[in-house]
């Protein structure tokens, strides 16, 4: 007999029933040798209350390890598609313009800004302040048509692991 955390006393589990846990098998009923309950159908042994605890599923350690190792996978395979779709992002291109194309803005797919171009005959007949509305009328574009880009990828990905689309 052997004291539990709980203050019962049980019989140690044997080999078998140890066994059988681990793997997930199951513990054929024998009350009717023992005469109604048997010593351990009172108390639950240690192994069964730790398991409980510890939230793991009825198949046992193993079935809740392999149940994990599949989780596991799958995690490293949504990162590996994410990645890939912002290296996609990252090396896409989306351009914003204002005043009738003279000025452009351009952004990756990450809204992230690459580069500007002012065509030089606008550049000398505007003022600052028309140069400065163009501009930010260009950025913003280049801003917006960035995140449809990225929203775009982002529910394609979603809908290749099997999550519902947002919004």
């Amino acid at each position: 007999m052997v004291k539990t955390q709980y203050g019962a006393l049980c019989d140690r589990p044997s080999k078998t029933t140890l066994g059988l846990f681990w793997f997930g098998g199951k513990k054929e009923d024998r009350s009717e040798e023992t005469g109604g309950k048997g010593a351990n159908d009172a108390v639950p042994d240690q192994s069964q209350v730790r398991v409980q605890q510890a939230g793991a599923s009825s198949s046992g350690v193993m079935g809740g390890t392999a149940a994990m190792m599949e989780s596991f996978k799958q995690s490293q395979e949504v990162g590996k598609k994410t990645t890939a779709m912002l290296q996609e992002l990252g090396a896409s291109t989306v351009e914003g313009s204002a005043a009738n194309g003279k000025v452009r803005v351009f952004a990756d797919g990450q809204q992230r800004p690459t580069g500007v171009d002012v065509d030089e005959k606008f550049l000398r007949s505007v003022s600052a302040e028309d140069l400065n509305a163009a501009m930010m009328a260009a950025m913003q574009e280049a801003h917006t048509k960035s995140m449809e880009l990225m929203e775009e990828k982002m529910q394609a990905l979603y809908a290749e692991i099997g999550l519902p689309p947002s919004k």
